[in-house]
């Protein structure tokens, strides 16, 4: 009977397989064209001229990328020289780094933002200062590319990432869009 049952077993385990695959297969076969397009109509692809990489139009660098050149903001891009990814350059205006994909908390103890950053131990999350965080990324940046770039830093986050976004507006290391990124990068150039 065990042997039947793991046969049995074993049969749906594949056929859910294959059918997983299948969808994988065909989800990527539908997505692809349409992130080719977007890729070849982008402002990225006509200035950059790179060669299509597969999701290459997908991720928050490429969009605000986009929006800063369609705009034409005096926002300059500076390439990563250690990783040739739009992901992991630089956004910088005025001497001032744009930081992307930062997760912020309220330390209402301390009544200070910070971030949660892992220690030696993967589960443990220190919580760090965000006047910290910023200086490491600016003195990071400054250290790769050999000169001085930037001197400050801002975050650039959507408001709900925020549970509190009254709080968040109150400090002046953010930039809150609510919807609407391009109208918070132009605020930001004037």
């Amino acid at each position: 009977m065990k042997k039947i049952l793991g046969k049995i077993g074993s049969f749906f385990g594949t056929v859910i397989g294959i059918a997983v695959a299948l969808l994988f297969g065909i989800f990527l076969i539908v997505l692809i064209p349409f992130d080719y397009i977007k890729y070849k109509r982008s402002f990225y692809c006509k200035r950059v001229g790179k060669k299509y990489k597969l999701f290459a139009a997908t991720g928050e660098a490429f969009d605000i990328y986009n929006e800063i050149l369609k705009n034409d903001l005096p926002i300059e891009y500076i390439s990563n020289p250690k990783d040739e990814g739009l992901a992991y350059g630089w956004f910088v205006y005025d001497k001032t780094l744009l930081i992307l994909d930062f997760v912020a908390e309220y330390d209402p103890q301390e009544k200070k933002w910070g971030c949660g950053e892992y220690g030696d131990n993967s589960r443990e999350v220190a919580f760090a200062p965000l006047e910290d965080f910023l200086k490491q990324e600016v003195d990071a940046m400054n250290e790769l590319l050999g000169s001085i770039v930037c001197d400050k830093a801002v975050v650039l986050m959507d408001a709900d990432c925020f549970d509190d976004v009254e709080q968040a507006k109150n400090e002046k290391c953010f930039l809150i869009y609510d919807g609407n990124r391009e109208e918070v990068l132009k605020n930001f150039c004037k």
